[in-house]
């Protein structure tokens, strides 16, 4: 979910919120979750953890203070591959890049005991 939208689904608007910088703003955000006394989440009032800086369209640049719950609702979802042949397609593709001999011909073995035995995923298991 994006700052926004949780901001929204609160019903916090914009006008409440400190102005921020445009990003990117990294040594800003880190002095302000470090500073003391500490932030209050805008959500649930709890000891705020992270901060973001949110864009609203006619509020411009706001801060959003947010506690742990409220900050991991907001962060971005991992986005590899989940099965072991999208983690193999990713680890060829990378291999081409970098101009690794015989990064067409990759193989992976399944388990390390597949590995010890010198079975690879395309050959059969004994």
């Amino acid at each position: 979910m994006e700052p926004a939208e949780l901001l929204d689904r609160h019903g916090i608007e914009p006008d409440v919120l400190e102005a921020a910088p445009a990003p990117p703003a990294r040594r800003e955000t880190l002095a302000r979750v470090q500073a003391m006394p500490p932030r209050a989440c805008v959500v649930c009032g709890e000891r705020a953890a992270t901060a973001r800086i949110v864009s609203f369209p006619a509020a411009g640049w706001r801060w959003a203070d947010l506690c742990w719950d409220h900050g991991m609702a907001v962060r971005p979802r991992s986005r590899f591959p989940a099965t072991r042949e999208g983690i193999a397609a990713d680890l060829r593709a990378a291999a081409r890049e970098t101009g690794l001999p015989g990064a067409e011909r990759m193989a992976f073995c399944s388990s390390f005991e597949a590995a010890v035995r010198g079975c690879r995923d395309d050959e059969e298991t004994r």
